[in-house]
């Protein structure tokens, strides 16, 4: 009997070292995973077969793209219009998008940032309930709390009058707040409603998004997702994001990030759009008739068209972090970052970049576990000139700003997470109005923050580096 498991062991590691050797992953993620993999052979398995099999994914992102090969052509040929519509000559880095990510450049657009929730709900739901179209929905999470309701009543108003209304929400997200019986309504009222990647498999590959396109005239994106914790904050503490308005030839972007979403995420059923898909990319206003003349590209992975690298996001902050010259200023919750870009924040700052991170003080869960991840990375950047900063509530902004023209803000954090597993997506300007308008917001920001004391950060106990070096092994899942 010793003699028949020992065999089947074997067999078990030659399996496994076949499974990960050919999995394109990288060496250290190679590495862990066999640890894993040899010293919990069954459990082992069944995690990672859970959240680390990115050949299963693969396999199912050619099953997706083959069954709906028709559609994401035709939405490429609609948003195919001039990449450079005004003769601009572009940049490197818009080059760089428009070549890898697959960006579209436009340069008739306005934006209105907002940095609370309790503006930016109050312009959504205004701008809902002045559809007169079709309205599209997608959120990483939605809660059952007096804002998820108001949206769900406003959808299901507009629903009643014919309005065509569809909503998108990760099926990981809201599995804890109890925010189906608000679906079912929805539904009912005449609305369309779909989870994204329901089933186990999928557990570790999240669509991490906030979207809402109104008309195909005006998008909404950014950190906030719908409830009223990120109006009022949460335990008496405020609740730091950022969010933004669109209206311009930027929205085309955002509305085929949404359909090509709602397609992949149709199994056997029919589509459930009522029209052509052209009918959703109305042609923007006349630029002359206001001040729309902000360029602006949308980056975004996952997809299942030409958005298929999920490296998009990933090359693209490294990209733009590395091609740093005065400043680099990063608004990330979570500070798990690879390596190549913790070398590159160290690299930058030696060389006189002022290069400074602002993270959380607070969690709404997991602090303990997130605290010690960010320790763990920021003691790497001890001696670099990198200025961290812990804003006195929750901060939950996912931007960046870059010398004295680029700005990025959208739904991507500087961890592993979202640079290479989830589906994320930012908008990308190149505007010096627009920048020092930001700076002047991150400026606030730091007066009601607390920069780290890396003198007294140094002086560690043996408790505390045990537990963040334990703790760093899980950084790919934070």
């Amino acid at each position: 009997m010793r003699q028949i498991l020992s065999l089947l062991y074997i067999g078990y590691l030659l399996f496994i070292m076949l499974l990960i050797f050919f999995s394109g992953k990288k060496p250290l993620q190679r590495f862990s995973w066999l640890l894993v993999l040899t010293f919990l052979p069954i459990v082992g398995l069944v995690i990672y077969l859970l959240l680390g099999s990115e050949s299963y994914w693969a396999y199912r992102r050619r099953k997706i793209r083959q069954r709906h090969k028709g559609l994401f052509s035709e939405l490429d040929d609609i948003i195919q219009r001039s990449n450079n519509p005004s003769n601009r000559e572009l940049s490197p880095t818009q080059c760089f998008h428009e070549k890898w990510c697959g960006s579209m450049f436009t340069d008739d657009n306005v934006v209105e940032i907002f940095t609370n929730g309790e503006p930016k709900f109050a312009s959504l739901f205004e701008d809902l309930r002045q559809a007169k179209d079709h309205i599209h929905v997608q959120y990483f999470t939605i809660h059952n709390d007096p804002i998820g309701q108001e949206l769900i009543a406003i959808l299901k108003e507009k629903a009643s009058q014919g309005i065509e209304v569809k909503l998108l929400y990760d099926s990981f997200g809201c599995f804890m707040t109890f925010v189906g019986p608000l679906f079912w309504e929805l539904k009912k009222a005449g609305g369309k409603v779909r989870g994204i990647r329901p089933y186990a498999r999928a557990l570790n590959y999240r669509n991490h998004r906030k979207l809402v396109i109104v008309d195909g005239e005006i998008g909404y994106l950014g950190g906030m997702n719908m409830g009223e914790r990120y109006a009022l904050g949460v335990r008496g503490k405020e609740w730091r994001d950022t969010h933004i308005r669109l209206a311009g030839g930027g929205v085309h972007d955002l509305q085929q990030i949404f359909m090509s979403d709602w397609i992949a995420s149709t199994r056997k059923e029919r589509i459930g759009f009522r029209h052509r898909l052209r009918h959703y990319f109305p042609k923007p206003d006349d630029p002359s008739k206001g001040h729309r003349d902000l360029p602006t590209q949308t980056v975004a992975n996952g997809l299942y068209n030409k958005f298929i690298h999920q490296d998009v996001i990933n090359l693209s902050y490294f990209n733009l972090i590395t091609g740093a010259k005065r400043r680099l200023w990063i608004q990330t919750p979570y500070f798990p970052p690879s390596e190549p870009v913790l070398q590159s924040l160290k690299t930058l700052a030696l060389r006189g970049v002022d290069v400074r991170i602002m993270t959380s003080s607070y969690y709404t869960f997991g602090g303990l576990f997130h605290h010690n991840i960010k320790n763990y990375y920021f003691r790497h950047l001890v001696d670099s000139g990198v200025r961290v900063f812990k804003y006195k509530g929750i901060m939950h902004a996912k931007t960046m700003l870059i010398d004295e023209d680029l700005l990025c803000i959208g739904t991507v954090n500087l961890n592993y997470r979202s640079l290479e597993l989830d589906d994320e997506l930012f908008v990308y300007f190149e505007s010096p109005e627009l920048n020092d308008k930001y700076a002047d917001i991150l400026t606030n920001d730091v007066a009601q923050s607390v920069e780290l004391d890396y003198v007294k950060f140094r002086k560690q106990t043996l408790r505390s580096r045990a537990l963040e070096a334990i703790v760093s092994l899980f950084s790919p899942l934070s």
